[in-house]
């Protein structure tokens, strides 16, 4: 069986990879109650790259995986040290909980099927939803402003397109000065113009961006490696 390293390795040609993901939770209230939806996506055999689209009610990773054995098998990647953080039941403080839009490697012994409540797809009171930002802090540990790895996912539970033929380019990412679309910030040298998923039913990788890649949106559950080059980005995915 395959090692985490050794899918690392699959996913970017034996390069050594440094992952870090830092993610923007929403809290949703309406007319003083929590507007709930139920999150469900499929986790195979062996390894499966995974996130969360939505908020848990509950983001123990007991309540999120439950049935799965998640002990020694989920694994998360810290911000500090850029270093995989597994589930361990004698100390789960150091996982923490389950956020939103964060990755995730899952080392599955079965098919399963992830099922959990969550908080509303970022709708608000208007019942809009919101354009939703993921921290992109890269490597902050170098003292160097070269960004990093980042394993992400969509903060929503519906696919969203790369572009959208009314509008172009869909993503956009900001440095906190300029705002610019994913192909500018690519073309810029902020980031790659393509992210890397993991298909886990044949455990391959694939490519998710424009269009020479595999896939044109990102879909809910699947967790994405995002490599920055420049230190303290976001990138904004649009709700709308």
């Amino acid at each position: 069986m395959l090692t985490l390293n050794s899918k690392l390795n699959i996913l970017k040609g034996g390069e050594k990879m440094r992952t870090l993901g830092l993610v923007l939770a929403m809290v949703v209230v309406l007319a003083g109650a929590v507007m709930a939806e139920t999150a469900t996506y499929d986790v195979y055999v062996d390894w499966n790259c995974i996130s969360a689209p939505l908020v848990p009610l509950n983001s123990d990773p007991l309540d999120v995986f439950t049935g799965i054995n998640i002990v020694n098998n989920l694994s998360r990647f810290d911000a500090a040290s850029q270093t995989s953080i597994g589930y361990d039941d004698l100390d789960p403080d150091a996982f923490a909980g389950v956020l939103l839009g964060d990755g995730y490697w899952l080392l599955s012994d079965g098919s399963y099927t992830v099922s959990y409540d969550g908080l509303a797809d970022g709708v608000p009171s208007a019942g809009v939803k919101t354009d939703m930002w993921i921290s992109l802090p890269g490597d902050q540990l170098d003292g160097l402003d070269n960004g990093g790895w980042h394993l992400i996912g969509t903060p929503f539970n519906t696919s969203v397109p790369v572009t959208v033929s009314s509008m172009g380019d869909n993503f956009k990412l900001t440095d906190g000065v300029q705002l610019l679309s994913w192909a500018d910030a690519a073309a810029a040298g902020w980031c790659e113009g393509s992210m890397t998923g993991f298909d886990a039913v044949y455990q391959t990788s694939f490519s998710m961006g424009y269009d020479l890649c595999d896939s044109e949106e990102m879909a809910p559950g699947y967790g994405y490696y995002f490599l920055t080059f420049k230190d303290n980005l976001a990138l904004i995915i649009p709700g709308s």
